[in-house]
This record gives C-alpha cells, sequence and structure tokens, in this order.
C-alpha cells in the first residue's frame, strides 16, 4: 500500500466541512416529525459508539426531535448494514457507521448483503479517529520497532483484538501489516471496548484502539502504549510518539466515520440531515467533546462521501484480496 493514500483520505476530510455549509436549511419539508433511530454496527462502548451516541444528541438537538442509538453488532457491521438496506427510506432509520463497514468488508471473505454502491445513501462524514497501538504490559515490546521484530520473527504469533473485520482497528492492523510485510493472529469481539478488556486480560495480544478505551490502561500499567497511528501526536495521549515520528510515515489510520440510510432517501430529508450535521461539526462544544474522546470532526456533501466510499472500495479490493474471516 502506497503511505500517501491514507495520509491522502484523512487530510481531504478536513477539507469538507466547509461544503455542506451551503446546503438548505434545516427542517426544510417538515421532516422530522418523530423521533429517528439512529443504529449502531457495533457494541456498545466502543469509539465508534461513543462518537454516534454524542452526535445523535447534538443531530437531534438541530432537529427538534429524539435521535436513538440502536446498536445491532455481529458479522463486522454486516448485520447492522443489511438491517439499513432493507429499512424504510423515509429518513427515520439512519446509521452511523465506519468506512471499514461500506468499503472493506465486501473484500474479507465474508459475503457481505449489500453492495455499498447502491444501497444506500450517504448523507455526511462526520468523524475521524486516530487509532492507537498498544500491547499488554507482558508483551516483550517496549516500542514499535520491537512489536515489528517481533511479527517478523514468528509471524502469527502476536495476536490482536478489534470489534470485527469491518472494524476500522482491523483496517488498520491491515495497513500496519502490508506496510511492513508482517502478519499477526486476527482475534474478533463483539466490540472495541471487549477487544480492549481482552488484552487487559491477556486473550490476545494487542490492540488498534482508539484513546479513550486505551489510555486508562495505560495509565493503569495493564497496557503499554507504543505509538498512535496518526502524522503527530494527540491531545488525548501527549507522551505517545506518532508513527510518523518514529519513522514509520505508511502507518497511518483512524476511524472514518459517517451518516448513511437506505437507498431512496427524499432529496430533501438528505439536504436536511446534511445540513444539521454540519451545524453540529462546527459546534465548539462538539468539537471539543469529540477531542477529549481523541477524534476530529469532519463533515461533507453526500456526493463527496459517496465518492470516498468508492475510490476506498477499489483500494481495499487489492489491499485485503483473498482475505478470509478467523
Amino acid at each position: 500500500m502506497k503511505p500517501s493514500h491514507r495520509r491522502a483520505l484523512l487530510s481531504a476530510l478536513a477539507c469538507l466541512a466547509p461544503l455542506s455549509l451551503f446546503s438548505p436549511s434545516v427542517l426544510a419539508g417538515g421532516y422530522p416529525d418523530r423521533p429517528i433511530s439512529l443504529v449502531v454496527p457495533f457494541g456498545a462502548g466502543g469509539i465508534t459508539d461513543l462518537v454516534a451516541r454524542a452526535a445523535g444528541k447534538a443531530l437531534g438537538e438541530q432537529l427538534g426531535q429524539t435521535v436513538i442509538v440502536e446498536n445491532r453488532p455481529g458479522a463486522g457491521g454486516n448485520i447492522a448494514a443489511d438491517y439499513i438496506r432493507r429499512a424504510k427510506p423515509d429518513g427515520y432509520t439512519l446509521m452511523f457507521t465506519t468506512m471499514g463497514v461500506l468499503a472493506v468488508n465486501p473484500h474479507t471473505g465474508m459475503k457481505a448483503p449489500f453492495d455499498s454502491k447502491k444501497d444506500f445513501t450517504y448523507i455526511s462524514l462526520v468523524a475521524n479517529t486516530p487509532h492507537l497501538i498498544a500491547v499488554n504490559a507482558g508483551v516483550a515490546a517496549a516500542n514499535l520497532g520491537d512489536l515489528i521484530k517481533l511479527a517478523k520473527d514468528k509471524p502469527n504469533s502476536i495476536s490482536f483484538g478489534t470489534a470485527g473485520l469491518g472494524s476500522s482497528p482491523y483496517q488498520g492492523m491491515a495497513i500496519l501489516q502490508e506496510a511492513q510485510d508482517i502478519r499477526f493472529l486476527h482475534v474478533p469481539y463483539k466490540s472495541g471496548a471487549e477487544s480492549v478488556t481482552g488484552v487487559v486480560a491477556g486473550q490476545v495480544d494487542m490492540t488498534f484502539e482508539a484513546t479513550p478505551q486505551v489510555m486508562p490502561f495505560v495509565a493503569s500499567q495493564k497496557l503499554r502504549a507504543l505509538a498512535v497511528a496518526n502524522t503527530q501526536r494527540l491531545a488525548s495521549a501527549p507522551d505517545v510518539p506518532s508513527t510518523t515520528e518514529l519513522g514509520y510515515p505508511g502507518i497511518v489510520s483512524g476511524s472514518v466515520a459517517g451518516l448513511i440510510g437506505p437507498a431512496g432517501l427524499p432529496a430533501d430529508v438528505v439536504d436536511t440531515l446534511n445540513a444539521a450535521v454540519a451545524k453540529v461539526v462546527a459546534d465548539p462544544i462538539f468539537k471539543d467533546t469529540l477531542l477529549k474522546q481523541g477524534t476530529a470532526t469532519a463533515s461533507s456533501s453526500p456526493d463527496q462521501f459517496r465518492r470516498l466510499v468508492a475510490e476506498e472500495d477499489k483500494r481495499w479490493s487489492k489491499i485485503l484480496a483473498g482475505a478470509k474471516e478467523q
């Protein structure tokens, strides 16, 4: 994988937000007039769930309606994606999902029950969360270089936990393995929070998760943080070096997440939701809430989101060719 690809995608996110500010005003056409269900494809407690809940609360305030978060984990996000695919396209059943579910799942060896090119309506990007690489305190790796050497010496001897094949941490691990030509053993869990708990308990050796899940265990010395997969350090983990400063610029990864609905959402509903998201991500309080979770806000037009998914789908079809669920 070319190091510039992932950095280009993440850099692009910061440039997209202003474009959504010109969308039609919120509440056009009387929508919404009742609560909205916001489906999350992973279990409660993971970073996708945490950001979805913060976004759902803020979105509800913008729309004047309650947004109810509903976790539907399983099959790496495929269960939730299939549920959304079959939902009524009226704007009252939406999904807060990651790029991994949309662009990675179809190429992991699982049979994804959807076509990301035609089964969904893309509304807006919302957030991007850089990943943090951490190991169980008992793993003989004091730094990222040590971990890479261990993996090179004994392929598949070091295990890592994620919320499943469609999760962004799995995507990040694929980037690490591709960039360094190394192999780890994948152990799927129901949520990112459970996968981190698995590392703490010694069930698996390492995690590639967001700082809110990892740093409390680093502070208690149950986990050892090796690097944040980013171009620079994070305010939520200031003492953890970035992969770029450590000399691994190709290992840059984050959980890119956004709002989608079933195919066929009315244009005025899409416009209303896109405008509401633009207002949410521009709010300083919301920005600060996500920043404390190691997450940056992002926004886009529906077409920009759709094109990003198409580009990532094409890229991951090559990176994960032949990948099988473990």
